[in-house]
């Protein structure tokens, strides 16, 4: 089983698939079991992604879906995509999330001057932080927080509030929040339990891994990895195993 992160491992940030990862991505389903999980909502995944490999059920079939990640999960079933679970955060503790995000927020003096949309999402099974909004243009979204200070000062405003939840970053300038025992570990671990691979049959393919990081529990769990540093190395790395 091939394990995918999403965002700059398969597609720039928010981008579909391109011709050329399209086509290597329904060979690698051919041989292989392959999952992608990401913290995007499953919506993106229907505009992005999904639509772009429908080819036939058997295909299909080899392709695992979670977004959020990991607090949902979708299988390809009799011609459609079902749910398989979903971890929903409760309204109490949705309320409670996004208090104190906009406490952090306005306390910390960390709001942008230009903010395409709402800064706090409610995903149902995760909230998400996104400085400038999810959709903002990439050349923005890219600049706002390189070396993580601003984030990060956030994480450490927010954690004692938060100390039930798991509160990660992820790439430019989002912040996750889910329950407490779900990470992309907990996620791995549940891969196993449903397609029985065992966690040495596994390969989790990603962009970048640090503490605090939403790809980096499953390093804690000894899973091998695969690091890449932009799409075009997973394109080649892709083109290895299928070839």
């Amino acid at each position: 089983m091939i394990v995918f992160d999403m965002d700059w491992t398969l597609t720039p940030s928010k981008w579909k698939m391109d011709d050329e990862m399209v086509i290597l991505f329904k060979k690698l389903l051919w041989k292989y079991k392959v999952w992608i999980i990401s913290g995007w909502k499953y919506e993106l995944f229907q505009t992005q992604v999904l639509p772009l490999l429908w080819d036939d059920e058997k295909l299909l079939s080899n392709l695992y879906v979670c977004p959020t990640c990991s607090t949902a999960m979708y299988l390809y079933k009799n011609w459609k995509w079902e749910k398989q679970y979903s971890l929903d955060l409760t309204n109490t503790e949705k309320n409670h999330i996004v208090s104190v995000m906009n406490n952090a927020i306005d306390k910390l003096w960390l709001k942008p001057e230009k903010i395409w949309w709402e800064q706090v999402e409610d995903r149902k099974t995760q909230i998400s932080f996104s400085a400038l909004w999810q959709e903002a243009p990439l050349e923005f979204k890219s600049v706002y927080d390189p070396d993580f200070k601003k984030r990060n000062k956030i994480r450490d405003f927010i954690i004692d509030d938060l100390k039930w939840f798991n509160v990660l970053l992820w790439w430019a300038s989002t912040i996750d929040i889910t329950k407490e025992w779900v990470d992309k570990a907990y996620w791995v671990r549940k891969i196993s339990e449903i397609s029985w691979i065992s966690l040495d049959e596994m390969i989790f393919v990603w962009d970048a891994v640090f503490p605090w990081w939403n790809d980096y529990p499953p390093l804690e769990i000894w899973v091998t990895t695969k690091k890449v540093f932009a799409v075009q190395d997973t394109k080649k790395y892709i083109k290895m195993l299928v070839d």
